[in-house]
């Protein structure tokens, strides 16, 4: 049982794969219906699982946050073969939900040294807002209000996130939010 968490993890690694290969071989729409609840399921109940089996380490959290970001490129390169032309015309809310991504991703690491794994509430809502954009997108052929929704959810929370590591002297991780971060700056997080 200790290691169903980092199974749920290691499914969702193979999950962007099969989607990807799903996407090159013209697999059917729905087909990523399957794929995105079951990757969403996973990220939500292997840190659940982790924290009640006592397994959730700060190596693990990490671990999991690095899987998302590779399990989302890989939907990327979905979104890219199937939704070329509504990639390209909204080309500036994409940057903006990538670049937002990558400025949280490099000032964590050139501060700490470490990937970030905050895990805050507004974390969450964002991978819930995800799943929902990418079922419009992947499954349902949606148009450009689906990124321009999701890049503005996305700055919203990447600054959040930004915003705990500013504060924070030591890496944090699962930091429900920013007034947790007042609280918890100084004391031991990981």
């Amino acid at each position: 049982m200790r290691y169903l968490p980092l199974a749920l993890t290691l499914l969702r690694l193979i999950l962007g794969p099969v989607a990807l290969l799903g996407a090159l071989m013209g697999a059917p729409r729905w087909i990523y219906l399957p794929i995105l609840i079951i990757a969403t399921l996973s990220d939500i109940y292997d840190g659940i699982l982790a924290r009640r089996l006592g397994v959730a380490t700060p190596a693990l959290r990490r671990f999991d946050s690095i899987t998302d970001l590779i399990f989302y490129l890989f939907i990327l390169g979905v979104a890219w073969r199937l939704d070329r032309p509504t990639l390209m015309e909204n080309w500036p809310w994409l940057a903006v939900i990538l670049v937002s991504e990558a400025v949280v991703i490099i000032f964590c690491h050139v501060k700490f040294g470490k990937f970030p794994a905050t895990h805050s509430y507004l974390a969450k809502t964002y991978g819930l807002c995800l799943l929902a954009a990418l079922i419009a997108l992947l499954v349902f052929d949606a148009g450009s209000w689906v990124i321009i929704s999701l890049a503005i959810v996305a700055l919203v929370t990447n600054s959040e996130i930004l915003a705990i590591h500013i504060l924070m002297s030591k890496p944090p991780v699962d930091v429900k939010s920013i007034f947790r971060a007042f609280k918890k700056n100084g004391r031991r997080t990981d």
